[in-house]
């Protein structure tokens, strides 16, 4: 069954981004993560080759209107327009897109938002679209929290 899960009142999305890719990467599987603006995935981009000098999380950016890359286990992507994907690849939505009306709902999407009342209420619309469609959901309030 597809799960949601909501991180809400993050309050530096660049880094907690950064962290939430590596944990989904490491629990293994492919991990695309979605965004209505190239300019955003370009930064996500260069975060993620300077997050943690130590460690290394492969990852490239493709382009939603060429097949998808098989090797990299971390792809990033933007568009106007929802993808199909394989149903076993975790989604990490930065956008306001609804991937509860995915050509195929993923089986795991993570929801990251600020605390703006903006951000909130478009994450309450995206989160009643998901359980309307008998996605699983789950919240967790990071405030004050890394």
């Amino acid at each position: 069954m597809p799960k949601a899960t909501f991180y809400t009142h993050v309050a530096d999305a660049d880094s907690f981004t950064c962290r939430l890719t590596a944990r989904a990467a490491q629990a293994g599987g492919r991990v695309l993560v979605w965004s209505d603006s190239a300019e955003q995935i370009e930064q996500l981009d260069q975060a993620l080759w300077h997050y943690e000098a130590e460690s290394f999380l492969a990852h490239e950016i493709w382009q939603p209107d060429t097949p998808m890359p098989s090797e990299t286990a971390v792809l990033l992507a933007s568009g106007n327009t929802l993808p199909a994907i394989p149903a076993d690849t975790t989604v990490l939505n930065l956008s306001a897109d609804f991937w509860s009306s995915a050509p195929t709902i993923p089986e795991r999407t993570l929801e990251i938002i600020g605390s703006g009342l903006e951000e909130l209420a478009d994450a309450r619309q995206r989160f009643q679209a998901y359980r309307r469609q008998g996605v699983v959901t789950e919240h967790h309030n990071m405030n004050g929290k890394a």
